[in-house]
């Protein structure tokens, strides 16, 4: 008898286990993290919801572990969050998207700024010429 409860309470723990797992990564469509919009400024995903720095966090690692390509952020988004998922996955290497309807919009994502090269500035002549050499004396021939 005592055996067959430890295997029940076992299977049973297995079970609540796989049906954790499979809930946590729930949110995980076509290779894409759903993130829903959540009030001031939080997002939802895989039933938490995160600020936008522990998102960051969080889709990196999903980057890492389940291999996400892209970001996607269901409907009803303001415009700051659209930026800062653009954020996210430009930095993440990842595409960005917003839903519509069934169409998947894409989120544009911030330019790089190239940095400016600036112009050598302009040396005096003596700093850039070699100082001239030591010509030796000629041989005198015997």
């Amino acid at each position: 008898m005592k055996k067959t409860t430890k295997g029940l309470i076992a299977a049973l723990a297995l079970g609540l286990t796989m049906a954790g797992a499979a809930q946590a990564r729930s949110d995980i469509k076509d290779g894409n993290a759903m993130v829903k919009p959540a009030k001031n400024q939080h997002y939802s995903i895989d039933g938490s919801t995160f600020d936008k720095a522990s998102l960051y966090g969080y889709l990196g690692e999903l980057r890492d572990t389940d291999h996400i390509t892209g970001i996607v952020l269901k409907k009803g988004g303001d415009d700051e969050q659209r930026r800062i998922i653009g954020v996210i996955a430009k930095t993440l290497g990842l595409k960005s998207f917003e839903q519509d309807g069934r169409e998947l919009k894409e989120i544009p994502q911030p330019q790089t700024a190239q940095p400016a090269t600036p112009e050598p500035a302009a040396a005096p002549a003596s700093a850039t010429q070699p100082a001239p050499a030591a010509q030796p004396a000629p041989a005198s021939g015997g």
